[in-house]
């Protein structure tokens, strides 16, 4: 049995991004793992992609008959996962050669922890660059004043991003994740119906029931391209909608006491903000 399931989920990736995040896999100086590629019905030959891997007894390739979407593909890669722990590797995504080494060592050493998030580096291209370059310097500068090397613990760190609304991800992207397989039983799968916060809506619930750690040593590059599900889904105003969501989720599971109150009153600033920008920009639009 492995220790660490890398888990790939797939859709119509670029051959070449897709190539060079299985390459950092393999460059990885932790080498006990296994790795499942699971594409979500492309039209794109990804066993093609995966094929020279193949070799490696440790590289299983999956293909999903019909569609089920990003949620739906992010919990069935899992689901025949061995390893103790789980990392998810985003098709377009990189990581440094000791992520999975140090990660999986604070893991061990501290067995309440129930996950590890790092921090890691933004590659953006294409005609939204200058965009995204202004969204993911928001993200960085508040993980800098935010996140510590070290445990988080859940409920300070919840009281914390409930009052700045829930927002931005903190903990950040799947692929710079490590989770505990206990963690992943307790808090169930990922919401497959949630678009654009599925992911933040996963650590709130993982953080509802234990502690976890933040590395603060660059562990990779999330590539940031305007085909990209974070690029459609922004496009569309998801996550606006999302983090609407996640409050009602949080409120519902959270018992009585300060944090629910906390939280009620941020999901009502949360809402009237939203709705005064909504106000703004048509009142501009007739000017």
């Amino acid at each position: 049995m492995p220790a660490v399931s890398v888990c790939i989920p797939t859709y119509e990736p670029n051959p070449d991004h897709l190539a060079a995040a299985i390459e950092s896999v393999f460059a990885q100086t932790f080498a006990d793992w296994e790795l499942i590629v699971r594409d979500d019905a492309s039209e794109t030959d990804v066993r093609g992609v995966v094929r020279p891997f193949l070799g490696d007894a440790r590289v299983k390739f999956l293909r999903n008959d019909k569609r089920i979407g990003i949620g739906g593909n992010w919990n069935a890669c899992a689901r025949p996962a061995e390893g103790e722990f789980i990392a998810y590797l985003f098709q377009d995504d990189l990581w440094n050669p000791k992520y999975l080494e140090r990660s999986v060592n604070i893991l061990t050493d501290n067995p309440d922890i129930g996950f590890t998030a790092a921090q890691h580096s933004y590659r953006i291209e294409g005609a939204t660059a200058a965009v995204s370059a202004g969204i993911y310097k928001e993200v960085d500068d508040a993980r800098a004043g935010a996140m510590k090397e070290g445990r988080i613990a859940r409920e300070d760190f919840l009281r914390m991003w409930i009052g700045r609304g829930l927002r931005p991800n903190l903990i950040g992207e799947p692929s710079f994740v490590v989770l505990r397989r206990s963690t992943i039983e307790r808090a169930g799968p990922f919401l497959e119906n949630m678009k654009q916060g599925l992911d933040s809506e996963y650590w709130m619930r993982c953080l509802l029931g234990g502690d976890a750690w933040w590395i603060v040593e660059n562990s990779g590059e999330f590539r940031v391209h305007p085909s990209s599900a974070t690029e459609r889904n922004d496009e569309q105003c998801a996550g606006k909608r999302d983090r609407l969501r996640m409050f009602r989720i949080l409120i519902n599971a959270l018992p009585s006491g300060e944090m629910k109150m906390l939280a009620k009153r941020a999901l009502r600033r949360t809402f009237f903000g939203m709705a005064w920008k909504f106000v703004k920009r048509r009142l501009f639009r007739k000017m």
